[in-house]
């Protein structure tokens, strides 16, 4: 008994010693609720040199990346204080994507991602700036001006530097209320069931429920047949009797190789019905059946009025 004891001791201390040594480097900022820490340069300089730079700085460090209005107001009023004057890089570029505007994805022209194919989903443009007044050669890249609202920029110009870097807690104990955790992907999820609801509608819910906790959840992917299954089975326990399931896939509807996650990751294991996808409309959304196989729809119809249910998904 005491040897038990002394076992389930130790294996608490090591389980608060992987939290508690999850901190911020020396002269960093700690913004607690957005589980980050920033450090801002001594000097400005190019894009590219700023990604060099965050990358020495600290392991996983990268250019900042604002996701939310809470990380807005933590930037500029904590980290930015008296640099007035000064504008700041935001890692975000402008690429240009053939997507369908009808499907009410995005627009067919540029789209804002960060680095690592994230579509860029908060943002917080001064009037005659944003994706619209993007010059194909010059200023594909976003600076953030003083009073925290971006503009277009030369990727050659100069600013001031902030870097940041995630706080990768274990998160079996720290998903907010109402989301759920799973180990094998280290993310959590959150289902939505609402009527007459859209993927569009359904993703944006998922986006303001992420910004509740200043995470950029969206429509889930899916990596594996896992994770397939495990989305499948949380899904039916918010609504047992569901149709269709609101995945974060986008792609061309005839061609199964196409697709991509919102995300950002590789869109490799697939799990497609007999004769999915199809259609000739040229992009749309990724759905599962309540057989856990997946078909394409329409990012603007609504699917099934009562019996939808989407999943939101971030990662720790």
């Amino acid at each position: 008994m005491l040897l038990v004891l002394v076992f389930l001791k130790f294996s608490m201390g090591l389980e608060a010693a992987a939290i508690t040594t999850q901190r911020c480097p020396t002269n960093w900022y700690h913004d607690e609720p957005g589980r980050s820490c920033y450090h801002l340069a001594p000097h400005r300089m190019r894009l590219a040199e700023a990604h060099t730079y965050c990358a020495s700085q600290a392991e996983n460090s990268h250019v900042l990346r604002i996701e939310c209005g809470g990380e807005t107001d933590f930037i500029f009023h904590d980290v930015m204080k008296g640099e007035s004057d000064q504008r700041i890089w935001i890692d975000a570029r402008a690429r240009f994507d053939i997507l369908d505007g009808s499907a009410g994805l995005f627009g067919p022209g540029f789209v804002y991602r960060w680095p690592n194919g994230k579509i860029v989903r908060y943002s917080n443009w001064a009037e005659g700036h944003g994706m619209q007044k993007v010059n194909r050669k010059l200023d594909k890249c976003v600076q953030a001006k003083a009073n925290g609202q971006w503009v277009n920029s030369n990727c050659t110009s100069l600013a001031k530097v902030i870097c940041e870097k995630k706080l990768h807690r274990p998160y079996s104990k720290f998903c907010p209320k109402h989301w759920i955790y799973f180990s094998s992907t280290q993310s959590c999820y959150r289902t939505i069931s609402k009527a007459n609801m859209t993927a569009l509608e359904a993703d944006s819910k998922c986006y303001d429920y992420g910004a509740e906790h200043r995470q950029d959840a969206m429509l889930s992917s899916v990596m594996s047949e896992q994770e397939n299954e495990f989305i499948l089975e949380l899904a039916l326990k918010k609504n047992s009797h569901l149709d269709f399931i609101f995945l974060g896939g986008f792609g061309k509807s005839n061609n199964g190789h196409k697709w991509h996650w919102m995300d950002g990751s590789p869109f490799k294991y697939l799990n497609w019905d007999r004769g999915s996808p199809y259609g000739a409309r040229a992009f749309a959304v990724l759905v599962m059946n309540r057989r856990g196989k997946w078909l394409n729809h329409y990012a603007d119809r609504i699917l099934s009025q009562y019996n939808s249910v989407a999943v939101c998904k971030f990662k720790s």
